[in-house]
């Protein structure tokens, strides 16, 4: 972790990008600087914390001091430019500014913003109008990179309209020079979180971070990488780090929160949403991560108070739909989840989570060539959900097409090669399609993985004993048993496992260790009980 400025110098920094951001019409960007600035750690709270005080004290650069001092525009021009611009006449707003271009570098980005901006705006009409349209762009990409890839080659581009010229790069699939343009940014407006976001998307695990400006900005960068490609005990390592500075901050709760979900640690990622919302009640993002967590653990009444409430505070939103859209769902409302999963698309057409939970109720109610095009639409708009591809392959797998379903449930472990769940799947298939060996190695990664359900030990013990592996099963079936009876689980496969202990033991002549588990099986109704007076008999003679 970068060492942190002192307190007063991060609030000085933060002071200054939020009205800078904010006047350039910057929306997103002044508001995450803002609500940072918010949840700023007070000197009241470190007097209650020793151990804060004194870890602040030693990560503290004491030679980092910001001097910028943020000068407001005056300019009657571009203060009636900003005004039009803020009523979405955009194009009004850039003819106001034409003259002004190159004269004045606040000027000269809101004209070129506010072009961006209605070329933005004609893709939008043009997908609305043409529903099935996938292929809508900008039209005004084209000429926009052709001015600004002049200026910038001149050198006449300063660090805001370097970020306009950067989105253009992006949108016209120049990835590299994009990705350098924002680098440029960054070293200068260190603070600018719509750019770290953007570098998220462009960067892969692989490339070297040195290009990045030794800034604490990059620790919260890190931090949101680790999270974007499921490294989620370090993102939750470096945020908690985060949260000594900014005590209140809503964006390091909510990051660690849906870290804890990634993880599948449901109970603590509960918590800090929980904490979430108590010191911001009126969001909305990532409520429908809240919800999942709420669906899968059926807590209908908590789930019926987040729908409640965010349907009050703010109805649309995809977020709030999907909320709903899970209420509904856990309440078998089959039909009325899926109406609420299209609102939210209606809302935002790129919502992965909209599509990808549609897809879950078409699976429910059988419309399995619906529940395809849901999942496939998902990860059309982001091949590395691995949600989409698990939901694709369940539904080949439910219709017995296994190597189809092979093939999306292998896409999914691409995406989340350490989730269980995703071996598992693949295991299953194999064994499905009688192939042994494969299945055994997708179960044993998959309880390298740490599988929480359980599944791949006791499936694995199966395996084993199928393939002649005797000491392997044995082993892996006592490990089964042992995760049963930690979790107090009774269940068919806490009576498999000791079925096949009770008659091992009773074969190498361990009479004692057979009986107990011989006699544990009379908790259970049925064959058991038989199987279990027989090795009893057995025991006896």
């Amino acid at each position: 972790m970068e060492l942190m400025p002192k307190l007063q110098e991060i609030q000085k920094e933060l002071q200054f990008y939020t009205r800078l951001f904010q006047e350039n019409k910057l929306y997103h960007s002044s508001k995450w600087t803002g609500e940072l600035l918010l949840g700023l750690t007070q000197e009241e709270d470190l007097q209650q914390s020793q151990f804060a005080m004194q870890f602040i004290q030693n990560n503290t650069d004491y030679n980092y001091h910001f001097i910028r001092e943020f000068v407001p525009e005056y300019n009657d021009i571009i203060l009636v430019a900003r005004n039009l611009f803020d009523l979405r006449e955009f194009k009004k707003c850039a003819s106001l500014l034409q003259n002004l271009i190159h004269k004045n570098e606040s000027a000269m980005f809101l004209y070129y913003y506010s072009q961006y901006m209605y070329g933005e705006l004609r893709k939008e009409e043009e997908m609305f109008e043409n529903e099935n349209s996938k292929t809508a762009t900008n039209p005004e990409l084209k000429l926009l990179e052709r001015e600004l890839s002049k200026l910038y080659n001149q050198k006449q581009l300063n660090q805001l309209n370097l970020y306009i010229y950067g989105l253009i790069l992006k949108d016209t699939m120049k990835l590299r020079e994009a990705r350098e343009v924002f680098i440029q940014v960054l070293h200068q407006m260190p603070c600018f979180w719509s750019v770290w976001l953007e570098l998220c998307k462009l960067l892969t695990e692989e490339d070297t971070l040195d290009e990045l400006p030794n800034h604490w900005m990059k620790t919260f960068w890190s931090s949101n990488f680790n999270l974007e490609k499921f490294k989620n005990a370090n993102c939750v390592e470096q945020f908690q780090t985060l949260l000594y500075y900014f005590r209140n901050s809503n964006f390091i709760i909510n990051q660690i929160a849906n870290a804890y979900y990634n993880n599948q640690e449901f109970e603590l990622s509960l918590e800090w949403f929980e904490r979430l919302l108590s010191i911001d009640p009126y969001r909305y993002e990532s409520l429908d991560t809240y919800s999942n967590i709420l669906y899968i653990k059926e807590n209908q009444g908590e789930l019926a108070n987040l729908a409640l409430q965010s349907f009050t505070n703010n109805k649309y939103v995809p977020e709030t739909c999907c909320v709903v859209g899970n209420y509904y769902s856990l309440m078998n409302e089959h039909a009325k989840a899926i109406n609420y999963f299209q609102r939210a698309l209606k809302l935002d057409k790129d919502c992965l989570a909209a599509w990808t939970l549609m897809g879950h109720e078409y699976l429910e109610m059988k419309n399995v060539a619906s529940a395809i095009q849901s999942y496939r639409n998902a990860v059309e708009i982001d091949p590395k959900d691995f949600r989409a591809w698990y939901g694709l392959g369940q539904t080949y797998a439910l219709q017995g097409m296994n190597q189809y379903a092979l093939y999306y449930f292998s896409r999914a472990v691409i995406s989340r090669p350490k989730d269980a769940r995703m071996w598992n799947a693949m295991a299953e298939c194999y064994d499905k399609m009688d192939k042994k060996n494969e299945s055994m190695k997708c179960y044993e990664r998959a309880n390298q993985c740490k599988d929480k359900e359980g599944i791949a030990i006791h499936q694995l013990a199966k395996l084993y004993d199928a393939m002649g592996k005797t000491e392997k099963a044995l082993s892996a079936f006592e490990e089964s048993l042992r995760r049963k009876d930690e979790e107090q689980i009774v269940d068919k496969e806490l009576s498999e496992s000791l079925l096949y202990l009770a008659r091992v033991f009773l074969k190498r002549g361990d009479k004692e260790r057979a009986m107990q588990m011989a006699k544990r099986l009379y908790d259970f109704n049925g064959p058991e009980r038989d199987e279990a007076n027989l090795i009893m008999s057995q025991l006896n003679k």
